[in-house]
């Protein structure tokens, strides 16, 4: 590897179920070169299933230097690398998920999770699963919480990004009937001082304006339908401003969006997953961004699932792959400015020592 190469940070794409979209939308934003002058990809998967796509697909060019698992860790200076992580050729069978598909696409994750301990790789972008065919002790419930358990960290946060709107959610994928019960002050206020965290030092807001979306509709209404506002959500919103961060709310998340608040705030807290993912899907389109804020890596991934059923037809959209690539390199980078500037910090000036003019 060059040194020109070893500047450029190592994106590890896991490829997802196999029968879903994850294919079509990595090859198809890998086609954009540009992408190689700031990195190298090594994408885990089967060289097979990336023929069986590039055949059914033929618009698709992607090509790709392919290792084994096993083989010496070098990277092509110009390709994308594959890092092949399946025992034999894998049939594909497009639109259908299946147990094997799902064994399948949890080994992609489980290499490149090694891949990132041994520092081969140094940022992950996860291609969309079928949680459903996916077998894991305890059960897997999402990419967010089995990279948390694999890295021991407790704390995390699942952010949608696109552009300026970011989007955070206090609970994630329980039940609805659960999300009340599961509040805590305590909860909401760890969730609001790791939002304010990573908005500093994942995205560079300076002094970061957080709201944050009641539960209940109408905010509760002083309490007559929900008191979460009032026994939960605003302590919490108190001991974040004893804090010095800077928050607001809790606003009624039904006339939020649509009043057009969101774009004064540098991010959004949300109490439960649909009352972020409903409103931020539809403003955001195809163009959005996962990113889970507290992991000892950058880890993104596209903002929509596996999509069955378009697999292999023109309406496969490959631009939130694409952005999920480029977030991932803007946040690896200001992570690096940040604790640059923290490790480094200018020398306190000592006012009483400057002479007036």
């Amino acid at each position: 590897m060059s040194l020109e190469d070893k500047k450029r940070p190592v994106i590890g794409i896991t490829m997802g179920d196999v029968n879903g979209v994850g294919p079509q939308v990595i090859l198809k934003a890998l086609e954009d070169e540009r992408i190689f002058k700031h990195c190298q990809i090594v994408v885990f998967g089967s060289e097979s299933v990336v023929q069986f796509y590039k055949k059914t697909l033929p618009n698709i060019k992607t090509n790709f230097h392919v290792l084994q698992k096993q083989s010496e860790f070098k990277l092509h200076a110009k390709l994308p690398t594959l890092i092949e992580c399946a025992d034999k050729p894998v049939e594909v069978n497009m639109g259908v998920s299946n147990e094997f598909s799902g064994s399948l696409s949890l080994r992609f994750i489980n290499d490149a999770l090694f891949f990132l301990q041994q520092n081969k790789i140094d940022i992950l972008v996860t291609g969309p699963v079928n949680k459903a065919f996916i077998t894991t002790n305890p059960p897997f419930s999402g990419h967010t919480e089995y990279l948390a358990q694999k890295a021991n960290t407790k704390d995390t946060l699942m952010i949608m990004n696109a552009d300026a709107l970011r989007v955070a959610m206090v609970t994630q994928h329980i039940p609805l009937e659960d999300v009340s019960k599961t509040l805590t002050t305590q909860l909401i206020y760890e969730k609001i001082k790791l939002f304010n965290q990573s908005l500093t030092m994942d995205f560079g807001c300076q002094r970061p304006k957080i709201a944050i979306l009641a539960l209940n509709p109408h905010g509760g209404e002083n309490g007559k339908i929900g008191k979460d506002e009032i026994e939960k959500i605003s302590p919490a919103i108190k001991k974040a401003e004893d804090e010095k961060i800077i928050v607001q709310g809790p606003f009624s998340a039904d006339s939020f969006f649509g009043s057009a608040k969101f774009p004064n705030f540098d991010g959004i807290l949300a109490m439960y997953h649909d009352q972020a993912l409903i409103p931020f899907k539809y403003i955001s389109g195809w163009d959005g961004v996962n990113f889970t804020a507290n992991l000892p890596y950058v880890r993104t991934s596209p903002d929509h699932g596996v999509a069955l059923d378009i697999v292999g037809t023109d309406a496969v959209d490959s631009n939130s792959m694409h952005n999920a690539i480029t977030n991932a390199l803007d946040i690896y980078h200001m992570r690096a400015r940040q604790k640059s500037m923290r490790e480094n910090p200018l020398p306190k000036i000592n006012l009483k020592n400057l002479e007036r003019n």
